[in-house]
């Protein structure tokens, strides 16, 4: 006799983040959304985490660009302010 795990049936799907959020924060259910997209909701108490023991590790964050003397002053602005915005970022960190 073979068993298997019960499935559980969505009596929602949607396509974008940002409705699965409202479901969520509209108390309609179980979202699954990353963390930087819920820290704030967390954060204020709107929202809580659930299978924390079952979440994957962290994944850095990479910038990468091609380093050379035709670099201009705007891809540098670019990578020196998302830099600091990203190491700022306490749902990153």
């Amino acid at each position: 006799m073979t068993m298997t795990a019960p499935c559980a049936h969505p009596r929602f799907t949607t396509t974008t983040n940002d409705s699965a959020l409202t479901a969520a924060l509209d108390n309609f259910g179980i979202a699954r959304l990353l963390s930087y997209q819920i820290a704030q909701h967390v954060k204020d108490g709107r929202l809580v985490t659930v299978l924390d023991d079952y979440a994957p590790p962290p994944v850095p964050v990479h910038l990468v660009h091609r380093e050379g003397r035709h670099v201009t002053q705007k891809v540098r602005a670019f990578f020196d302010l998302a830099v600091t915005t990203l190491r700022a970022d306490a749902s990153l960190n």
